[in-house]
């Protein structure tokens, strides 16, 4: 249950979000990166909260953008899920 909202929630995400998010958490992400972010997230059919998963979706970002926007995306996400205390469902 938990992973359809969270998946939910990510493919939700605009472009808007990603920005307020990287400024929330003091990520620099430009305009163009939050688009391919939300590009990848939209087109993903991984599951976020499994590691492996998650490692995947991560490293296809990477092959898209680069890896510090993956990582960065990595930050906000736990980030994300440590403000809404569910960052014990990142496994």
């Amino acid at each position: 249950m938990a992973q359809h909202i969270v998946t939910q929630k990510l493919k939700q995400l605009t472009v808007k979000d990603i920005i307020k998010y990287s400024n929330m958490y003091q990520i620099d992400i430009s305009h163009q990166e939050a688009e391919d972010i939300i590009k990848e997230l939209k087109s993903n059919k991984l599951n976020p909260l499994d590691s492996n998963e998650r490692l995947m979706m991560l490293k296809k970002l990477a092959a898209i953008t680069s890896r510090d926007t993956a990582n960065k995306v990595n930050r906000i996400l736990n980030q994300i899920a440590k403000e809404y205390g569910v960052s014990h469902l990142l496994k």
